[in-house]
């Protein structure tokens, strides 16, 4: 069973848990506030979970029928709706459990009039219910096709470097979703940055070859002085290596498996370390040593990885890297807060999902790139573009 699929199936289990004690609740609010309502609000209340389980449904039969799984061959009409509605399950769950504990702790510590308490309790349950879906549709939407852009500033005593940009790039993820239109719309931001450098750190398509092209097509159009550098992704692996690199090749586009580039501006060099880590394939420690270790006087020098294991952050500090660049996570691409927590599945993988942090003079950067992983929608995880000024 395709993991794609053994992760939507394992959502919807825990999903279904929340929805049942989220429908109680639900249920509840409207007998205490429209007694006649009860009936309405069960039938919309189960067809809002019918068509919440078609996807994960329809993926399952497609699966054991034989065609294995892909969110191509599924309508969007199907998908959207559950993911949409996790998020919205998720959210309010946070609301209902603590209306909850302090409806508890209001019935034991005030003397009130207990059906007045439940009106107002129930009154509330519905209006945090409507208000969520309005906003969770609304942000989800808004986060899913927004794209957004970080500039950063990185100090570096190289009077020839001033000024200097790097445009940081991932995750581009050209499928059904990631149009060429939305493609488009990224490289004209790139664009309009002025990069001296562009890097890529890679997943050029979400699955399969029908979209590689697309991909290579839209980062070919970027402009940048020195170039588009690129590493291989693990969604690159699985589509297939080889063509990915072709494509990208073509264009112009340097493709660093496990080897050093350098690049000369203004009398600088500067150096890049282009380090294939990904699940699949995991670079040798030894020959890690080596790229770390060839020097040609660069003031300047960028390694540059899919996934940034502790394995490559450890080198790349130790080894007195200028900046650590990767991307694999989306940024979080679905992060829903729990109280004061936001859940996503890219912290199974590691603690840094998104932004920037500074390890003494080390800059390291994670890209929330652009397309998507297991679900076409972002929530507080639009796409980003980091452009790092040198100053």
């Amino acid at each position: 069973m395709p993991w794609t699929l053994r992760m939507t199936l394992l959502l919807t289990l825990i999903m279904s848990v929340i929805l049942l004690y989220l429908g109680l609740r639900l249920h509840w609010a409207v007998r205490r506030t429209h007694p006649g309502g009860t009936r309405l609000f069960t039938g919309v209340f189960l067809a809002a979970v019918t068509l919440f389980l078609l996807y994960p449904a329809t993926a399952y039969v497609q699966n054991a029928m034989g065609y294995g799984f892909s969110w191509e061959t599924v309508p969007a009409l199907l998908v959207y709706p559950f993911w949409v509605g996790l998020i919205f399950s998720g959210v309010l769950l946070s609301w209902f459990i603590t209306i909850d504990i302090l409806a508890l702790i209001g019935k034991w510590s005030f003397k009130t009039d207990l059906v007045r308490f439940n009106t107002i309790q129930a009154r509330l349950m519905l209006f945090l219910a409507a208000a969520t879906a309005l906003y969770v549709t609304g942000k989800t939407a808004w986060d899913t096709h927004h794209i957004g852009l970080d500039e950063i500033a990185y100090p570096l005593d190289e009077p020839g470097l001033d000024g200097f940009t790097i445009v940081h790039i991932s995750d581009l993820q050209a499928d059904r979703y990631t149009t060429v239109r939305k493609m488009n719309r990224y490289v004209d931001m790139i664009n309009q940055a002025g990069p001296d450098l562009v890097i890529f750190a890679g997943d050029l398509v979400t699955e399969g070859t029908g979209y590689v092209m697309a991909g290579a097509r839209a980062l070919a159009g970027i402009e940048s002085e020195h170039g588009i550098y690129a590493v291989i992704g693990d969604h690159d692996y699985w589509a297939g290596e080889e063509q990915v690199v072709d494509e990208l090749e073509q264009r112009g586009i340097v493709v660093l498996r496990n080897e050093n580039h350098w690049i000369e501006h203004q009398q600088n060099v500067v150096k890049l370390t282009g380090v294939t880590e990904i699940y699949n394939q995991k670079i040798d420690p030894g020959r890690l040593q080596q790229l770390t270790d060839e020097h040609r006087g660069e003031g300047l020098s960028i390694m540059v990885a899919h996934q940034a294991t502790d394995k490559i952050m450890r080198e790349a500090l130790e080894a007195g890297y200028h900046q650590l660049l990767a991307g694999h996570t989306h940024g979080g691409q679905i992060k829903v807060p729990v109280f004061f927590y936001q859940v996503s599945g890219a912290r199974r993988d590691t603690p840094y999902v998104q932004g920037l942090w500074w390890f003494d003079n080390t800059l390291f950067n994670i890209s929330s790139g652009l397309g998507f992983t297991l679900a076409p929608v972002r929530y507080n995880a639009p796409a980003r573009i980091s452009v790092i000024t040198i100053e």
